[in-house]
């Protein structure tokens, strides 16, 4: 079972509830356009716009909300984020808005999905001493995971890098 991820469940809503706004969108310009094949250049063009708005949906699932339901929030944020300035551009305010707010919890979650990262508003862990200099009784300690090492020792017995 994996953690819970606040942020990458608020992510996941949010495109969620975008993505149903756009099918309704979708589905209401469908409708119109059925009606106005009575004239049928307007209709017709009606429909062409609602059909590429289907596809348009169904992108949208495939590369933000399936991503991001599989736990892949790197790799939905991108497509998150393209999809909310295209869909600011074409006037869809709200699911643009939606899009925009989950792709910046996606790197909310990506920041409590990593264990070395702290969350915000948490006091930061203490600062390791300088990685160089020997302290009481000779121990270096490494810069890169804080371990201390034998004064004399030129790598770090815990990850093996170097503590020059």
């Amino acid at each position: 079972m994996r953690g819970v991820n606040r942020s990458a469940d608020t992510a996941r809503t949010l495109i969620l509830i975008g993505l149903i706004l756009d099918v309704i969108g979708e589905a209401i310009l469908l409708v119109v356009g059925v009606f106005f094949l009575i004239v049928p250049l307007f209709g017709a063009v009606l429909l062409g716009i609602a059909l590429v708005g289907f596809v348009w949906v169904a992108l949208v699932y495939v590369f933000s909300y399936e991503r991001v339901r599989n736990g892949d929030y790197e790799g939905a944020r991108t497509p998150t984020l393209v999809f909310a300035i295209l869909s600011l551009i074409t006037l869809a305010l709200i699911p643009g808005i939606l899009f925009l707010i989950g792709y910046v919890k996606l790197g909310d979650a990506l920041r409590e999905a990593s264990p070395a990262a702290p969350a915000w508003g948490s006091p930061l862990p203490p600062a390791a001493p300088s990685p160089a200099a020997p302290l009481g009784g000779g121990a270096r300690y490494c810069a890169h995971c804080g371990r201390a090492n034998p004064g004399t020792a030129t790598y770090c017995t815990g990850c093996g890098a170097p503590l020059g």
